[in-house]
């Protein structure tokens, strides 16, 4: 047994010759001597580039660690021991940001092994690659107990963080310089000369103005023509942008030192007054022709230009005519070309706050939209028409024969009435005919129904009259003759025989 004791010893010392020569060719364990780690790139500890300390120096780390990929989107959890170390929040992001690695990488070592450990990495002097970098949240400031009591004086109002915009180029809305307000200090936004807006920080402005969404930065030139001349100069530069990716407006600048001149921030959102206004002409109907859009108070030709080869931009000239989609569209010949005509570089007229002239070589566009023939009755009002028709008939058969008949007794009531008295210009009597008698049914007096007046005949085996007081009259005449035409009658006293 003592025996095999030395062979076991020799070979436990062998292997840990080979663990320090590996460790010795280019295996680094940085957590065994006092890890250090920080972000540089950025004016807060909590975001930028990241960089750990090895005997002294600092290295950057290789976005490929761990087996990644360049712009890889792993969970920003495994990146939360990184941000306690450096005293703050949540990781957001943790990946390769392209602001914080402006710089020139000297050091930078890859790691292996366990997400996010530090205890396998390697040297590449020869080999390096884009950096990773990590954004955490930024811890809640805290202010120390006073030492002594505060001057009673009323506290500045303050009030939330706010945009403006001040005089887009021709007067435009939602266009111009933007001006940044946090309580009482406002002031333009500086950028440096290789600074770039990044789109998710115009995003986030065009919102706050309620704009719409980012459209394009206003070039140097375009900023320095927003201001008219009557309007002054713009506020001195007091903020620079912070961070390109934030989502509220307290994360996005911060001060600086009032400076004047240089260059400051200029944008145009989506929601630019006025828009370009377009039309179709030269043919019949509105739906086909030529292009020409507005400049000021004039219409002009719009020429064809390399960036509208693609159908989006004859789609809006289209909806604006309210003649639906395109149908077709041709360059014309050079036999039709005009001399001189607008163009619009963007590639949609709905993107293009401004008009440039060209005054040679502007050929002309031909549109054709689906609704270019001339437009008739729509289906929907055909099946009204339809509709309204087969309804006046269905009143008609339902309450036409029931009106027919209150007409017809009506009239017959209307005849009924009329008066029945002498013709002669000298007898004074005349009678009314009775409206109260009863009138027997046809069917008692089947004789008569072809009688036109079912009064002109009395009814049989019935001693009512119709005539009660006109028969009176005769029968008195008839038994005591009297010539005198000035005799009364009384009709209320007739009897009825």
């Amino acid at each position: 047994m003592g025996s095999q004791r030395p062979p076991l010893a020799a070979l436990h010392l062998l292997g840990l010759l080979v663990i320090s020569c590996l460790r010795g060719l280019g295996g680094l364990n940085l957590e065994d001597s006092g890890f250090m780690v920080r972000l540089s790139g950025s004016s807060s500890r909590c975001q930028g580039q990241l960089e750990v300390n090895y005997k002294s120096t600092w290295y950057t780390v290789h976005s490929q660690s761990w087996g990644w990929s360049l712009f890889h989107q792993e969970d920003p959890s495994q990146a939360s021991k990184l941000c306690q170390d450096l005293q703050c929040g949540q990781p957001l992001i943790f990946t390769h940001l392209q602001p914080f690695s402006r710089r020139w990488i000297l050091n930078q070592i890859i790691c292996h092994g366990q997400q996010v450990s530090f205890s396998n990495c390697s040297l590449t002097k020869t080999n390096q690659g884009d950096p990773l970098s990590l954004i955490c949240l930024e811890p809640p400031r805290t202010t120390p107990p006073p030492t002594t009591s505060p001057p009673t004086t009323t506290p500045e109002p303050t009030a939330p963080p706010r945009l403006r915009l001040v005089a887009g180029p021709g007067g435009l809305r939602c266009a111009g310089l933007v001006e940044f307000y946090r309580g009482s200090l406002g002031g333009t936004i500086g950028l440096e000369s290789h600074e770039r807006l990044e789109e998710p920080l115009g995003n986030v402005i065009c919102a706050a103005l309620q704009c719409g969404s980012f459209l394009k930065l206003l070039t140097e030139t375009e900023a320095a023509r927003a201001l008219g001349p009557g309007e002054g100069r713009p506020l001195p530069v007091q903020w620079k942008i912070q961070n390109p990716w934030c989502v509220t407006l307290e994360e996005c600048f911060r001060k600086v030192q009032p400076q004047a001149g240089g260059q400051v921030l200029g944008l145009v959102c989506s929601d630019f007054q006025p828009k370009v206004q377009s039309r179709l002409v030269g043919h019949s109907g509105t739906c086909e022709g030529s292009v020409e859009v507005r400049q000021g108070k004039q219409w002009d030709t719009l020429c064809d230009s390399s960036s509208a080869k693609s159908m989006a931009r004859w789609e809006e000239v289209c909806r604006e005519q309210q003649c639906g989609n395109v149908s077709s569209y041709q360059i014309l010949d050079d036999g039709e070309k005009t001399s001189r005509g607008l163009f619009c570089p963007p590639g949609k007229l709905s993107q293009c706050h401004q008009l440039l002239e060209r005054k040679s070589h502007c050929k002309r566009v031909f549109v054709t939209c689906q609704k270019s023939s001339p437009a008739g009755l729509g289906a929907g009002t055909v099946v009204s028409i339809i509709l309204a028709l087969v309804l006046l008939a269905v009143l008609l058969v339902v309450c036409g024969p029931l009106a027919y008949k209150k007409l017809v007794k009506k009239f017959r009531q209307k005849k009924q009435r009329q008066w029945i008295g002498p013709t002669g210009m000298n007898q004074n009597m005349s009678f009314h005919r009775n409206h109260t008698v009863t009138v027997r049914s046809h069917v008692e007096n089947p004789t008569a129904s072809h009688v036109e007046n079912e009064y002109s005949q009395p009814p049989r085996n019935s001693q009512i009259s119709a005539y009660p007081a006109l028969e009176g009259a005769l029968h008195r005449i008839s038994t005591q003759p009297d010539n005198s035409s000035d005799s009364d009658y009384d009709l209320h006293g007739a009897q009825r025989l």
